[in-house]
């Protein structure tokens, strides 16, 4: 039976707290709407319970305390703001643990301990020797101890060459949909259609979704899985992890699916029009150069960019 503090909020209670929420995001609250504040909290349980919802969401789920939160959230762009407030929402009108609200809010990646922006690409050696790349637009926070090795990967795509561990520590990568252990490997996972896929390449791997079957991946496969599910094993596509070297390779590629990837290398919106999404695109482009990479599609398909500013392009039928 689920308990009444993890019941759904009523949505008219939802836009109440919410509206108080953003007042504290705003800065410290005057005398007057302290007091209002407090008659609000006072008048009807079901205030005191939204109220002590979105504080245990915004902070203990998140791992960071509620003011730390707060901090970080007041130097959030307004759309960011909103876009955090509307997870929120959505958790207390849903109930339950609010694991969405954890997942996507904007501190996790604020506070990650790496972390890319677009179109940035890192490469670290760990403190075990393991060889760690992140690609655009990824963050991850690192957690090692005298019994594990674990990555959180908090967004995006890693890319990781397993070192040599003395104490014989698991090296574990921690994602939404479960955990990855890997066994002497080279591997990548990323963060996409609502769970992460995994191309092995080297080694063997075990994968542990959160409420599905464990399951192993051998060198050259790939599976996606998400907390409930493990699709069918694949082939692992190693023009996949091009961008650790600045490049992005298609063979085939439907331009549709090429656009969505070079995306996460341009910061704004690259979108496609679907009358061209499925010509097939084959090529090596070089992620520094968005607009090189571009104005290349132009000379080799029949596409042109229609340009609403530099942030703003559609792939559409020339002319």
């Amino acid at each position: 039976m689920k308990r009444t503090s993890d019941a759904p909020i009523p949505l008219a209670v939802v836009e109440q707290a919410s509206h108080w929420l953003m007042l504290h995001w705003g800065g410290e609250l005057d005398a007057e709407q302290r007091q209002r504040f407090a008659a609000w909290q006072a008048c009807d349980p079901e205030h005191r319970r939204a109220w002590q919802r979105l504080e245990h969401l915004q902070g203990t789920l998140a791992g960071v305390p509620a003011h730390t939160a707060n901090a970080v959230l007041r130097e959030l762009p307004d759309a960011r703001r909103r876009q955090a407030l509307k997870l929120l929402g959505l958790a207390l009108l849903a109930g339950g643990s609010g694991y969405l609200a954890q997942s996507q809010l904007p501190w996790r990646e604020a506070m990650a301990d790496l972390r890319s922006s677009t179109g940035e690409r890192l490469q670290r050696t760990l403190a075990d020797g393991s060889r760690l790349a992140l690609n655009s637009g990824s963050a991850v926070n690192i957690r090692y101890s005298a019994s594990e090795r674990r990555i959180q990967l908090l967004s995006g795509e890693l890319l990781l060459d397993s070192g040599h561990d003395p104490a014989k520590r698991p090296l574990i990568v921690e994602t939404v949909a479960g955990e990855i252990q890997a066994l002497g490997t080279r591997f990548a996972v990323h963060e996409i259609s609502g769970g992460s896929r995994v191309d092995l390449y080297e080694g063997e791997l075990e994968l542990r979704p959160r409420y599905a079957e464990t399951s192993r991946l051998r060198t050259g496969q790939q599976r996606w899985f998400s907390a409930e599910r493990n699709a069918s094993v694949g082939l692992a596509d190693r023009n996949a992890i091009a961008w650790n070297e600045g490049r992005l390779i298609a063979e085939r590629m439907p331009l549709g699916r090429f656009i969505a990837e070079l995306s996460r290398h341009r910061p704004g919106i690259l979108r496609c029009d679907p009358d061209v999404a499925e010509l097939p695109l084959t090529g090596v482009f070089p992620l520094a150069d968005t607009d090189r990479v571009l104005a290349a599609l132009q000379q080799s398909l029949p596409v042109e960019m229609q340009r609403v500013t530099r942030y703003w392009v559609t792939v559409r039928p020339r002319g």
